[in-house]
């Protein structure tokens, strides 16, 4: 038998060696890991939950113009109700007296206005409004009952009892010592005269002139 050429001994060996070569590799290649969309809202995916900002209390505070008290109000909310609480408190020496306190519901509010103290200190007056219009309190600073034994004074009822062909449209403030100004229309239209509120007496006083 004749000896096979070198030539074709060497290409063999060298298609042997491609083969080996060809079968380890493609042993060794790594498996493709297959791709799954993942929707936006997957359970895995987390979130922090919203903070949740509890209702502060609402605080207001004016001052009486001589500097020497301030009111305080205090508004606390329920689910159907709302708290109002009032402290007048003494600025020399801090101390303060409860002077109010009252539940409405939420459809009504409380406010304070910017010159609630009387000339003299010894009264203050509020604004309440609800769906059926303002009312205006007043009482005293020592919490103390006024002069006929009533704890507090609305202006709105007392004044519609007595003059019901007019409304009140506005109280605008004191117009001296225990004296309120109230500003009203006519109820069947037009402006009406202004008058005082006398808080001693809970009396009104007709006046010449018309204050705005």
């Amino acid at each position: 038998m004749e000896k096979l050429p070198k030539v074709i001994i060497l290409a063999v060996i060298v298609l042997l060696v491609v083969g080996l070569a060809f079968v380890f590799f493609r042993g060794q290649r790594p498996k493709a890991i297959p791709l799954v969309d993942k929707p936006v809202n997957s359970q895995e995916t987390s979130y922090a939950p919203p903070a949740v900002k509890a209702d502060v209390p609402l605080e207001v505070s004016v001052g009486s113009p001589d500097g020497k008290w301030s009111l305080k109000m205090r508004e606390e909310k329920g689910k159907e109700t709302a708290t109002y609480i009032f402290w007048v408190i003494n600025l020399a020496d801090s101390s303060q007296e409860e002077v109010l306190r009252k539940t409405v519901p939420l459809a009504t509010s409380i406010s304070v206005p910017l010159n609630t103290f009387s000339p003299d200190d010894k009264y203050i007056f509020l604004k309440e409004t609800d769906p059926n219009g303002n009312h205006y309190l007043v009482m005293t600073t020592s919490g103390k009952p006024l002069a006929d034994g009533v704890l507090v004074a609305e202006i709105s009822g007392l004044f519609e009892a007595k003059y019901p062909e007019y409304v009140i449209s506005d109280v605008t403030g004191w117009g001296g010592v225990g004296v309120i100004v109230v500003n009203t229309d006519k109820r069947e239209g037009g402006i009406g005269p202004s008058f005082w509120f006398e808080v001693p007496s809970r009396s009104f006083i007709g006046l010449s002139s018309r204050f705005n």
